[in-house]
C-alpha cells in the first residue's frame, strides 16, 4: 500500500473519542443557520433542497431559519434566489427577501441550477434583479459554479466524515473540469489523483505526515486537511472553482457595487463562509446547486442475489448506473409489502450492504425526490443451512478409493451454495497431508454439491471431509477412503438345473471382502474362508439363462455386479463308469482308495451323455488337471496331479455343478531302500534294525504284521536318509516283510523290506 493511500486510510482511521471535535465547516464558519426545503404540488412531504434531484414549474422552495446562535445577527440580512432554467437562456432572480422569518418562493420554470445569494448586511440599492437579467453570461457562469460547489461539497464532506470510498467518487468528479488549475486524470490511481490535488492547491499539505503514531496528531492533520481543501475554495474562488472567476466579477462590479461575494459551501443546515471586514465593503456568500435532469432512473439487478444470513454483499445494476448514488432511502421490500431500511451505501458503481435484511426474498426500491424508483429483480437472503445431515452420496462414498486419480463425488443433505473450500485429511494418519478438493461455486441453493479430489494423494483408511463457508465457520464429516476391489476371475460360473445343491469355488483377488453374495433366481451361501459357494436354483430355472451375481463388500454401500456371470446349463449328466490306472506299488503298500501326493493318476470316465459345450471346464479338487481329452461322445481320459494335505480327497467334477468322480485320498508315502537287522539286543525279545531311504520321519510304528508294531523312538538322520528301529524278534516266518505304520493311522502298511 503507498504511502498515499495510506493517508486516504488514516483519514478514516480516527479513535471514536475524537469525532465529536469534527468542525462543522472546516476551513471556514458558519455564517448563518437555516433549511431550504421543497414541496411539489400534490405532495404533503418536504425535501431537502441539498438533496433533491430536480427542481420543477410549480415547486415551493421554503426557507427556514434555525433559532440564532449567539452572536448571530440576522435583523439585516436578506436572501436572493437564483435559477438557471434549462431550456431558457434567461437567467431567472426571484424577489429579495429578509433572512428573518419563514420565506417561500414559487417557482416559474424547470432548473437546472439553483442558487442562494445570502447578503448578512442587505444589499445596497435595487439594481440586482435588473443587472442579473441583462448579463447573457450569468446563466453560464452560475451553471459551471453550481457544479463545482457541488463537487467541492462531496469532497469536502467525504474528507470531513474520513470516507475513503465517497473521497475517490469526488476525486474523479473533480478531474472532469480541473482542480486548481491542474486537471486530474481520471485513469490515475486515488492516491496519484490527490497527490496532484494537493499539490495544486498548497504547497503547505505536503507537510502532512501520514505515518504520526500519536492518535490526536493523526486526527488534527485528517481534518486539517479538510479545512485545507475547504478553506481554498471559501476563501479564493479562482483557486477551486476557476471556471466561476467571471461570475463573481459580474456580482460584484455590477450587481452588488462594493459588495465582496465569497463562496459558501452547505452542512447540516449551517451556510458555511469565510469571515471578514474590509472597509466600506459588504460581503455576500453565494451557494448554488446542479440539479440534475431527468426522470429517475429505470434500474434492474445484473443478476439475482444469493446472500448468506448477517454477510455483507453487493448488489450490480444492469447499464447506466450514473444516478444509483442520487437515489435516497434505499430500502427492502419483501414479498408482503414489509419494508426493511437498507443498510449501506452506493459506491464504485454497486449497492453495497454492510447488513442484510432477515432471510427472505426481497425487492429494492429508493427515492428519486417524490418518485419510487422499484429496481428490477430480486435478492434472496439465506439462514444458515444445518450441516448435521451432510454426507457423501452412496455411490460416491464407495467411489472414493485411494490411486483412482482424480475423482468427482457428490455430497447431498445440506445446502451448499456459500462453501468456500473443502478439504480432505486422514483421521489416522498425522503426518498425511491434506488434499483440498476443486469445486465449482455455484449461486442459488445448492443441494448436490459435486466436488472433484486427487485420490492419489490419499491413503487407504479413515478420513474426514470439512467445509468451510463464507462466515468462516467449518463442519465435517468422516468418509473412508477405500483400497482396491475385489475381482472375480473364471467367469461366468455354470449350474445345472437339476434342483440340486451345487457347490463351485470362486477365484480372483481380495475376494475375502465380500460378505455376500446373491445370483438372480438361485438361493446362495457363501463361505468365505474357503471361498466357496452353494448355488440351488429356483425350481422353473431356465437353460442357457445367463443371470447376474450380485456381491456385498464390506465398508461399501452399493454392491458390485457382474452381469452374465452365471450360466444355467441343462440337467447335468451321470456317471456310467470310472476306471483308474494301476498305480506304482512302492516300497510301502498303498491303499486301493489312495493316491500318491505328486504322482500322476490316469483315470477313464463315461458319462450317460455328451458335456454340454464343446470345451467343457473341469473342475478338480485336492489336485491339477494335467490332461483332459474326449476319447468318445460320451467318453473322456483324464490325467489328475494330487496335491494338498494327506487325507484330502481328490474329486472330479466333469463340469462345475455335474457329476462328481472320487479319484482317491491323498497319500505321503516314505521310500524304503534297504533294511538291515543287526545282533544288538534293544531289550528282551527284540534287535535293533536301520531302514534306509527318504521320508522315513512319516513312520510312527513298525511290527511283523498289520496289527501290533514297537513304537519308533528315534529321529532318522541324515536329513530322512537312515532310521534306527526297535524290531521283534525272531521274526513269524523267515524272511517275513516288515510293516510300517505312518503316523495317524492305526493299521499296518506292508513293505519291501524283509529280515
Amino acid at each position: 500500500m503507498t504511502v498515499l493511500w495510506t493517508l486516504l486510510l488514516l483519514i478514516t482511521a480516527i479513535s471514536s473519542a475524537y469525532a465529536t471535535a469534527e468542525p462543522l465547516c472546516p476551513g471556514g464558519a458558519a455564517v448563518a443557520h437555516f433549511r431550504l426545503q421543497v414541496q411539489r404540488p400534490g405532495e404533503t412531504r418536504w425535501l431537502a433542497l441539498e438533496t433533491l434531484k430536480g427542481l420543477r414549474k410549480g415547486d415551493t422552495v421554503s426557507y427556514v431559519p434555525s433559532d440564532p446562535v449567539p452572536g448571530e445577527d440576522q435583523s439585516k440580512a436578506e436572501l436572493v434566489l437564483l435559477l438557471a432554467p434549462q431550456e431558457s437562456q434567461a437567467l431567472v432572480v426571484l424577489g429579495r427577501k429578509p433572512a428573518l422569518g419563514r420565506q417561500q418562493w414559487m417557482i416559474p420554470a424547470d432548473a437546472a441550477v439553483v442558487a442562494l445569494a445570502y447578503g448578512p448586511n442587505g444589499w445596497r440599492g435595487d439594481r440586482l434583479e435588473t443587472m442579473l437579467r441583462r448579463d447573457p453570461e450569468m446563466l453560464t457562469h452560475l451553471a459551471a459554479y453550481g457544479a463545482r460547489t457541488t463537487q467541492v461539497e462531496e469532497l469536502v464532506d467525504a474528507m470531513a466524515r474520513r470516507d475513503p470510498q465517497n473521497l475517490e467518487a469526488a476525486l474523479r468528479g473533480l478531474a472532469v473540469g480541473g482542480a486548481g488549475g491542474a486537471r486530474l486524470d481520471r485513469t490515475a490511481t486515488v492516491d496519484q489523483q490527490t497527490l496532484t490535488m494537493l499539490r495544486t492547491l498548497s504547497p503547505a499539505l505536503a507537510t502532512y505526515d501520514p505515518l504520526t503514531v500519536e492518535p490526536r496528531v493523526r486526527w488534527q492533520q485528517s481534518a486539517g486537511l479538510a479545512a485545507a481543501v475547504a478553506g481554498l475554495f471559501l476563501g479564493n474562488t479562482v483557486t477551486v472553482a476557476a471556471t466561476s472567476a467571471t461570475l463573481f466579477l459580474n456580482l460584484r462590479t455590477v450587481a452588488f457595487p462594493r459588495t465582496e461575494f465569497r463562496s459558501a459551501l452547505r452542512r447540516e443546515g449551517a451556510l458555511c463562509g469565510k469571515p471578514a471586514a474590509g472597509s466600506g465593503v459588504r460581503f455576500a456568500y453565494l451557494w448554488a446547486r446542479q440539479l440534475p435532469s431527468g426522470a429517475g432512473p429505470s434500474l434492474a439487478l445484473a443478476e439475482p442475489g444469493h446472500w448468506a444470513e448477517g454477510m455483507p454483499g453487493k448488489v450490480a445494476f444492469a447499464g447506466a448506473t450514473a444516478e444509483l448514488g442520487q437515489v435516497q432511502r434505499w430500502r427492502w421490500v419483501d414479498a408482503g409489502g414489509g419494508m426493511t431500511p437498507v443498510v449501506g451505501a452506493v459506491r464504485e458503481g454497486t449497492l453495497q450492504v454492510t447488513k442484510p435484511p432477515p432471510p427472505g426474498t426481497y425487492s429494492l426500491e429508493g427515492e428519486w425526490d417524490w418518485q419510487t424508483v422499484r429496481a428490477a429483480g430480486v435478492v434472496t437472503v439465506y439462514g444458515w443451512s444445518a450441516w448435521e445431515a451432510m454426507r457423501l452420496e452412496a455411490a460416491s462414498a464407495d467411489a472414493l478409493q485411494a490411486g483412482k486419480g482424480r475423482v468427482r463425488l457428490r455430497l447431498t443433505g445440506a445446502d451448499f451454495q456459500f462453501v468456500t473450500r473443502v478439504e480432505v485429511e486422514s483421521m489416522t494418519d498425522r503426518l498425511a497431508e491434506t488434499v483440498v478438493a476443486r469445486f465449482v461455486a455455484e449461486k442459488g441453493p445448492v443441494r448436490d454439491f459435486e466436488i472433484e479430489v486427487d485420490t492419489d494423494r490419499l491413503r487407504e483408511g479413515a478420513h474426514r471431509i470439512s467445509l468451510t463457508r463464507t462466515d468462516g465457520a467449518k463442519h465435517g464429516f468422516s468418509a473412508m477412503v477405500h483400497g482396491e476391489l475385489p475381482q472375480v476371475t473364471g467367469l461366468p460360473l455354470v449350474v445345472r438345473g437339476n434342483g440340486v445343491a451345487q457347490r463351485l469355488r470362486l477365484s480372483g483377488e481380495r475376494l475375502e471382502q465380500i460378505e455376500r453374495l446373491a445370483i438372480t433366481g438361485a438361493t446362495v451361501e457363501w463361505t468365505r474362508e474357503r471361498q466357496e459357494v452353494v448355488v440351488r436354483l429356483m425350481p422353473g430355472a431356465a437353460a442357457g439363462v445367463e443371470r447376474e451375481l450380485t456381491a456385498w463388500v464390506g465398508g461399501r454401500n452399493v454392491p458390485l455386479r457382474w452381469a452374465q456371470a452365471v450360466r444355467v446349463l441343462p440337467a447335468a449328466v451321470s456317471v456310467v463308469a470310472v476306471q483308474r490306472a494301476a498305480q506304482e506299488l512302492g516300497s510301502v503298500e498303498l491303499m486301493e482308495s489312495e493316491v500318491e501326493e505328486g504322482s500322476l493318476v490316469s483315470v477313464s470316465v463315461r458319462l450317460s451323455g455328451p458335456l454340454a459345450g464343446d470345451q467343457p471346464q473341469h473342475v478338480v479338487r485336492c489336485g491339477t488337471m494335467e490332461r483332459a481329452e474326449r476319447t468318445g461322445p460320451a467318453d473322456w481320459f483324464l490325467v489328475v496331479r494330487p496335491e494338498g494335505k494327506p487325507g484330502c480327497v481328490v474329486t472330479l467334477e466333469m463340469e462345475p455343478g455335474g457329476a462328481e468322480v472320487a479319484v482317491g485320498k491323498v497319500i505321503r508315502r516314505p521310500v524304503l531302500t534297504g533294511f538291515v537287522l543287526t545282533a544288538e539286543s534293544a531289550g528282551p525279545g527284540r534287535f535293533w534294525g536301520e531302514l534306509t531311504g527318504k521320508y522315513l520321519e512319516r513312520i510312527a510304528r513298525v511290527g511283523w504284521d498289520g496289527q501290533e508294531g514297537l513304537a519308533v523312538s528315534e529321529l532318522p538322520t541324515g536329513g530322512g536318509q537312515k532310521l534306527r528301529i526297535a524290531v521283534p524278534w525272531p521274526a513269524p516266518t523267515p524272511h517275513a516283510a516288515l510293516y510300517v505304520w505312518l503316523r495317524g493311522e492305526a493299521r499296518g502298511r506292508r513293505t519291501t523290506a524283509k529280515d
